[in-house]
């Protein structure tokens, strides 16, 4: 009788003791594979999202040929050692890298809004602009000074006209930069007011412009604006030149580190 019992026994404790052992086995197998390194990807097997992502804009070390378009703060009069921010913003990067730069100006003094327009579109410029890494504008300062010599009605009357002019001259400038040249970096001066210390009260029609013209750089991720009114606010003894209305060398060599800044 005892034999009747003790075997099933013995052959269900035997079967219970495999399953165990069985069981051990196979998780051992599933932790000694989860250990193993995993074989890199080839670069035909990386799915496109894990794919290292790319900065589409130029790294500002490779920037080589560098434009300056515009007016006569782009020409830079007034600078007593005829450099103006282009060149001292040359400068400032060759003393910091080493490196030698290109500087191409084509600014003509006393240009407004739609002649530079004009001047990119008639095709004399299409090769300076492909061939540019970096492209510095100074646009809008001979379009808005008219209406400071007026009194504030006809100045309130005529600003939003005057606004709106520019920056469709301001977007069609753009625009055809970016045909010709869609990988550059630019670089929108904003104003200063030379006026500052007889009319404070004319500075809002300023600051509303510039803020315009910060909108517009900020609709292309390669567009930088570079601000000059809060520089020249408080310096203006230092920061004009004789005329009192263009910038001094000191005036031009803030601007230029302005750029370096934002850009650098």
């Amino acid at each position: 009788m005892y034999k009747k019992i003790i075997w099933p026994l013995i052959l269900v404790s035997a079967s219970l003791l495999f399953l165990l052992f069985a069981s051990g086995f196979v998780t051992s197998l599933v932790i000694s594979r989860s250990e193993e390194p995993e074989e890199a990807l080839t670069e035909e097997e990386t799915p496109a999202f894990m794919e290292e992502p790319t900065d589409p804009s130029l790294p500002m070390e490779d920037i080589s040929d560098i434009l300056v378009l515009g007016d006569s703060l782009g020409a830079g009069v007034g600078d007593e050692e005829d450099l103006g921010f282009g060149q001292r913003y040359v400068n400032l990067v060759e003393q910091s890298t080493g490196e030698n730069l290109s500087l191409n100006n084509l600014s003509v003094p006393g240009y407004v809004s739609s002649e530079l327009a004009e001047q990119i579109t008639s095709g004399t410029t299409d090769a300076d602009i492909a061939q540019a890494q970096l492209i510095m504008i100074s646009i809008g300062g001979n379009d808005l000074n008219p209406l400071y010599f007026e009194d504030e009605a006809t100045m309130s009357l005529e600003f939003d006209g005057v606004l709106e002019a520019y920056l469709n001259d301001l977007t069609l400038i753009l625009e055809e930069i970016r045909s010709l040249n869609p990988e550059a970096q630019l670089a929108l001066i904003g104003l200063y007011n030379p006026y500052s210390s007889d009319d404070p009260d004319t500075a809002r029609y300023l600051l509303e412009w510039n803020h315009q013209t910060r909108l517009v750089a900020n609709t292309d991720p390669r567009i930088a604006y570079i601000p000059t009114y809060e520089f020249f606010q408080f310096n203006l003894e230092t920061f004009l030149s004789f005329d009192r209305f263009h910038p001094s060398g000191a005036g031009y060599q803030s601007i230029a580190e302005s750029i370096y800044k934002v850009l650098n």
